[in-house]
């Protein structure tokens, strides 16, 4: 009955071999100690975007990547990573066991990534970051004013561009439950880092 529950909180699959997406190259940025790779569904070839975390059955990085999963999936907002589907695998390295968290999403790019390839300059570049910021700012209203949810801090590593230039929100792991009482639910909401 554990082992179900499990299933059922952790993911929606039964385990890597059933990951019914192919895995690609990784990009060389990602949020925290997720590795973010491009990807491509077994069935039909669409792109995808696939995140993985990995550790041991005692790390605390896997206890909060099975948060960010279930929030992921459970959030719906135009400016929030599309999720499609979750699993963990474990694997046998002689005495260590290692487990594996894979989230596949909607295709998306790391922002810095983008950025870089996009190359824009002046009024065009600060007007996309405008907009970008604009659509970030909408994901974290949502999250705090209507899901009662506290995303502790925004960061670049945790928004993502779309094929078609949107900005969305991901990296759900330190995600809660609003409490007024609590004095981290008074951070800062968007830690800024130079982009130019």
């Amino acid at each position: 009955m554990l082992k179900f529950l499990r299933g059922v909180v952790a993911g929606s699959g039964a385990g890597l071999k059933d990951l019914p997406y192919n895995i690609g190259e990784p990009y060389s940025s990602a949020w925290g100690s997720w590795i973010h790779h491009r990807g491509s569904s077994k069935e039909d070839g669409s792109p995808v975007s696939i995140f993985t975390l990995s550790g041991n059955a005692q790390d605390g990085h896997l206890a909060a990547g099975r948060n960010g999963v279930k929030r992921l999936r459970t959030v719906r907002h135009p400016n929030i990573l599309s999720f499609l589907h979750s699993t963990e695998a474990e694997t046998v390295d002689g005495p260590t066991t290692k487990l594996t968290i894979y989230i596949v999403t909607e295709p998306v790019m790391p922002l810095s990534e983008k950025i870089k390839e996009l190359g824009l300059e002046g009024t065009q570049r600060d007007e996309y970051y405008a907009w970008g910021l604009h659509q970030i700012s909408k994901a974290v209203s949502f999250l705090n004013n209507d899901c009662k949810l506290v995303h502790g801090n925004v960061c670049l590593a945790s928004v993502v561009v779309t094929q078609t230039l949107d900005w969305k929100l991901h990296a759900f792991d330190v995600l809660s439950e609003f409490d007024g009482s609590n004095e981290s639910s008074n951070n800062p909401m968007l830690v800024t880092s130079h982009w130019s």
